[in-house]
């Protein structure tokens, strides 16, 4: 009997966890509909609904972070209350704050569901076929591994390195850096250019720019970017070998054929989503944020209804309301608290401080200013800290026209830092969740693996944006 009741003890216990974190993944989830009603509808009552939100969301998550993540976000929440206090800011104030990164809330909120129709479409499988007779090759798999992590994460994020680690492991290439290496730079790199990243879509709610005015820049830079990583780990590529007999298959050319259509449609879903995206921000004129999220929101639901795969986008669906939600819970909160200690550090006059040091320290020196700001980036991110603090602060008090900067030039100068530092940092999602699948240690992915390529890239970027004259 008390073993019976020791295990009804676990069921209820259980039950009550995953009620906690269903009820948790819709509250946050109502952030992002905060965002489109704040857009849709502007007005003080729906400024202090989605500002309640975001509140509500710190004070139930915050008690339940671990970690670096939680002395960060406690450190910056304490930070901006008695600078708040200090400086004797109105109430109005605190609630603007706590909205201020809201809309990079809501993109990373929603953009995870464009990859319904991935999961759902046989795509990776297919993957699977069309490169199984390429993986063995060392440079075809290094570039390989990465093209695709960058190209898929444009639109799935983070769940592109879960996606192409599986990829590999259909080499005989076994070896943990290599791997770590190519998904990571690939994936990093999208973020200079992909608009369904939450760096952009801070870089765009903060600055007078459009995304068609930075794009063609920031790729050039992504694929400096890989060329670089490719010649770094030049000596690791041609060291490595496939491990064991290369398996035998199979060769069923229609099964190759079909595989090599889901691929082709695969790209063309890529494509569509992006143009579809462009389209409706030049029809509706409303931002492309908002864009953005009415496509991740509606195209996957039509794409598999259509594709009749509905039953699936469903279970998806709810997945990713009542798991992926909980599961970002971490970086929500640091997003939210960063951008009230943003907030905090405008209204305590600490943002023209910041301006007249640049400015009296560099003067018109462009190079100066870009490799003083990005070094700021590193290092914090080197100690642990999210670049989006670093950069939330920023975008948010800086001026670029202040410190001779265009706010183009401004903006791929804060996205490719944001970029690069991740993979230094070791409280970033995708170097925790790489060493968790290499089973390798998490600093030696992040520092040992890719100081060089850092430093190396943080001096090539203000040097190509002042040869572009952005």
């Amino acid at each position: 009997m008390k073993g019976l009741s020791a295990v009804s003890a676990q069921q209820e216990a259980q039950i009550l966890i995953n009620s906690r974190k269903k009820v948790q993944g819709i509250l946050i989830g109502f952030l992002a509909i905060g965002f489109i009603l704040l857009q849709v509808f502007p007005g003080e009552v729906v400024n202090l609904f989605v500002s309640m939100i975001s509140l509500a969301v710190i004070i139930w998550v915050l008690p339940g972070i671990r970690g670096s993540t939680l002395i960060i976000s406690v450190f910056l929440l304490i930070s901006a209350v008695f600078l708040m206090i200090y400086h004797h800011v109105p109430a109005l104030e605190w609630f603007k704050s706590i909205r201020i990164n809201i809309t990079l809330v809501a993109i990373f909120l929603v953009v995870p569901l464009l990859g319904i129709p991935v999961k759902t479409g046989g795509y990776v499988e297919s993957l699977k076929i069309v490169l199984y007779k390429k993986m063995n090759e060392p440079y075809f798999f290094y570039f390989g591994t990465t093209f695709l992590t960058h190209i898929l994460g444009v639109v799935l994020n983070i769940g592109s390195v879960s996606i192409v680690n599986q990829l590999t492991s259909a080499s005989n290439i076994k070896a943990p850096r290599l791997v770590a290496n190519a998904i990571n730079r690939g994936f990093i790199t999208t973020i200079f250019w992909s608009p369904y990243f939450s760096a952009m879509a801070l870089v765009l709610s903060q600055l007078p720019i459009k995304w068609t005015s930075i794009v063609m820049y920031s790729i050039g830079l992504a694929v400096i970017g890989l060329l670089v990583s490719l010649l770094l780990d030049r000596k690791q590529i041609l060291a490595s070998k496939p491990v064991g007999a290369e398996r035998a298959i199979d060769w069923d050319e229609a099964k190759h054929t079909h595989a090599k259509k889901k691929v082709t449609e695969l790209f063309v879903y890529l494509i569509v989503i992006t143009a579809a995206v462009l389209l409706l921000e030049f029809l509706t004129g409303y931002s492309i944020v908002l864009m953005i999220c009415f496509v991740s929101i509606i195209f996957p639901f039509l794409w598999c209804f259509f594709s009749k795969k509905r039953i699936h986008y469903v279970n998806e669906f709810k997945d990713h309301i009542f798991i992926g939600i909980p599961r970002m819970k971490k970086e929500i909160v640091l997003f939210l608290i960063a951008g009230f200690f943003s907030g905090a550090f405008v209204h305590a006059d600490l943002s023209n401080l910041l301006i007249s040091f640049i400015q009296h320290t560099f003067g018109p020196f462009h190079l100066g200013i870009s490799f003083f700001l990005a070094s700021i980036v590193f290092i914090t991110a080197l100690v642990g800290i999210h670049p989006i603090v670093v950069v939330t602060i920023y975008v948010t008090s800086l001026t670029p026209e202040l410190i001779g900067l265009s706010p183009e030039y401004f903006a791929i100068l804060l996205l490719a830092s944001w970029g690069i530092t991740n993979t230094v940092a070791p409280a970033t999602a995708v170097n925790n969740l790489l060493a968790n699948l290499l089973k390798v240690d998490l600093f030696e992915l992040s520092i040992r693996w890719n100081i060089k390529y850092v430093i190396i890239m943080l001096i090539i970027i203000p040097l190509y944006l002042e040869l572009m004259g952005v």
